[in-house]
């Protein structure tokens, strides 16, 4: 079997499971190609890297089984998308507000866009990074505006939502992928917008919807209204959580596990006299439990979580009602009793059982199983081929020898970053300048059709070309003179 399309290859960081998949897109949808997964152990933690070593482990025999499936045995995987779903990651709201100098009102030209451009630039965010915007939208005197250049208002503003995590999780994330893989990163993306690319429906994001996703270490909430986020939020507690607590009952880690999946069942009563029997790791007597213990632990630990994710919903709603409810994923989510508990604390509560027509529904590796949603979503939103000829060496000696010289003179010159005003942004020295000032903002990015260097940490502009994207989605929506 072989393809023409491009292949992507996503890799979701989970904080119990990492997942991986192979996939292309036929008729706009996604098609999975391969899909593996590997225990995450102790890599990851609440979602963030926790031990290199480790995670390069389990990235490595992820990325071994992803290879053996591709259809062409004479590729490999060249790039990466990588899901990021960690506790630091949250969404910020922005808004850019102008005031007509004329009471009476004037019409929106290039100047007005151009000053708030400018503004956008000055955005400064200390020890974080973006990994994506939500679609901005504009009010001009109050009124929702698709195009606005021409329009005579008194005054306008623009809206967005930048997602953000700390600089430090893109950073360990880049050297397992780059210095230990040696893999390129094509883009990081947060993984709970990414869940919702393919399973919520937009006549759901336009009503108002949240979906919330129990996972092992976190549990993340994304509130979507008029077709665009509004909120994300990532809660420090999951069905990992539970797993400890039921081992303060003196069980083993493996035995509370399955005691969780298999026999606890929260928000019910259990009398006295029920219990649940046990071999000893030695095999020589049994132990019993109460039942009554099992669900006392699962059932405050699973009451915490839901009071902290619908905090973030009520807070939200308390200036805009979400029309289509709660919808959960996760696999804390099935926990028995969970959603007939969370429906009697809020309306319109489902699960997330399969994926919407963004996904390719006929017969494919991926067989419905919604746990890989981070990954289609991924994949949905990747634009560049991640696979290559085994027998292309990942960095060519021609071009090598071109970009080895100017480099010594780059590291010399960044030393000295206080001679080149932040002002000088002549075409001329573009890259020059962007070598010397890395991240003096947010928005001082590189021309996005520079030529690639071949150099092993060249990957690092692929996080600057997708800065400079999610930028151009603000610019775009001040500029933009197509009405639909």
């Amino acid at each position: 079997m072989s393809y023409n399309e491009d292949l992507y290859t996503a890799i979701d960081l989970g904080s119990a499971t990492i997942r991986g998949m192979v996939g292309t897109k036929k008729d706009g949808k996604v098609l999975p190609i391969a899909i593996a997964e590997v225990p995450t152990s102790n890599a990851i933690r609440k979602g963030v890297v926790n031990n290199m070593e480790e995670l390069h482990n389990k990235l490595k025999v992820l990325i071994d089984r992803l290879n053996e499936q591709l259809p062409d045995k004479h590729t490999e995987i060249k790039k990466v998308y990588v899901g990021f779903g960690g506790k630091s990651l949250m969404s910020r709201s922005y808004k850019i507000n102008h005031k007509m100098d004329n009471p009476d009102g004037e019409e929106i030209s290039d100047y007005h866009i151009n000053l708030i451009n400018e503004r956008v630039k000055n955005y400064r965010l200390n020890a974080h990074e973006v990994l994506d915007v939500s679609d901005p939208y504009c009010l001009v005197d109050g009124r929702v505006e698709r195009n606005i250049k021409g329009l005579l208002c008194t005054e306008f503003s623009i809206h967005f939502n930048l997602i953000t995590t700390r600089s430090s999780n893109v950073n360990f994330i880049r050297m397992a992928i780059e210095d230990r893989l040696g893999l390129e990163l094509e883009a990081i993306l947060p993984s709970p917008c990414c869940e919702a690319d393919v399973l919520l429906y937009p006549d759901a994001k336009t009503l108002g919807v949240a979906l919330v996703n129990i996972g092992a270490g976190t549990s993340s909430v994304a509130i979507y209204k008029n077709d665009t986020l509004k909120c994300l939020r990532i809660i420090p507690f999951g069905s990992k959580n539970i797993t400890n607590d039921l081992m303060s009952l003196h069980i083993t880690y493996p035995e509370a596990e399955k005691i969780k999946l298999e026999n606890a069942t929260p928000f019910t009563d259990a009398y006295d006299d029920e219990t649940l029997t046990l071999s000893s790791p030695d095999g020589t007597r049994d132990r019993e439990l109460k039942m009554r213990d099992v669900n006392s632990l699962v059932t405050a630990r699973m009451k915490e979580i839901t009071a902290n994710v619908l905090r973030v919903i009520h807070d939200f709603e308390a200036g805009a009602r979400l029309g289509s409810g709660i919808v959960l994923a996760g696999q804390g989510a099935l926990m028995t009793g969970f959603v007939n508990y969370l429906q009697g604390e809020s309306k319109f509560v489902s699960l997330a059982r399969e994926f919407n027509d963004k996904v390719y529904k006929g017969d494919t590796p991926l067989s419905g199983d919604v746990d890989y949603a981070g990954c289609a979503g991924l994949i949905y939103r990747a634009e560049v081929n991640c696979i290559g000829s085994i027998d292309a060496p990942q960095s060519t000696t021609a071009p090598s020898s071109k970009v080895a010289t100017p480099v010594p003179q780059a590291t010399v010159q960044a030393s000295q970053p206080e001679e080149t005003p932040e002002e000088d942004h002549s075409t001329e020295t573009t890259e020059e300048h962007s070598q010397q000032q890395p991240q003096t903002s947010l928005f001082d990015l590189p021309d996005i059709d520079q030529p690639r260097k071949a150099t092993k940490r060249e990957p690092k502009s692929a996080k600057r070309k997708k800065s400079f994207n999610w930028f151009s989605k603000i610019k775009d929506v001040l500029t933009n003179d197509d009405v639909d």
